[in-house]
């Protein structure tokens, strides 16, 4: 494997954990405006909007990086998902609020997917270290 490909497949790794740390943040920010008592709606929707880049930098990187089946269509999903998430329907409150009201199962959705791709990434990760590791001479 050559090194943009190892590199790709860390930054994969990476980008897919911070995700879903993002995901998990937007959680507690949407709870500290609804039972915190803070309103932090605002930061809520800037984080959001902010996490685009995640989902097209992991479908860049699911290319450079040569991923295995089935992360890229996983991948694609979860860039669908998101452009659901954040640029559809929530943009439906008061045209079509039972629309709207998907937001937060497509948050968990989104959730799911984008775990389940940091744990392969990182699976992924580990055995090609390890097979590097193994394939080293000793010293």
């Amino acid at each position: 494997m050559e090194s943009r490909e190892r590199f790709s497949r860390y930054a994969y790794a990476a980008v897919a954990w911070l995700f879903v740390a993002g995901i998990l943040m937007q959680v507690f920010l949407i709870g500290l405006t609804f039972l915190g008592g803070r309103p932090s709606l605002q930061t809520h929707a800037g984080l959001g909007h902010g996490l685009a880049i995640a989902p097209l930098l992991m479908v860049v990187l699911a290319y450079t990086g040569r991923l295995p089946s089935p992360m890229k269509p996983f991948t694609w999903l979860a860039l669908v998902v998101y452009v659901l998430l954040a640029d559809v329907v929530i943009f439906l409150r008061g045209s079509a609020p039972i629309i709207a009201a998907l937001h937060p199962v497509l948050a968990v959705l989104l959730f799911g997917v984008a775990g389940f791709l940091a744990v392969r990434a990182w699976r992924l990760v580990r055995e090609v270290r390890t097979a590097v590791l193994v394939k080293s001479p000793a010293v």
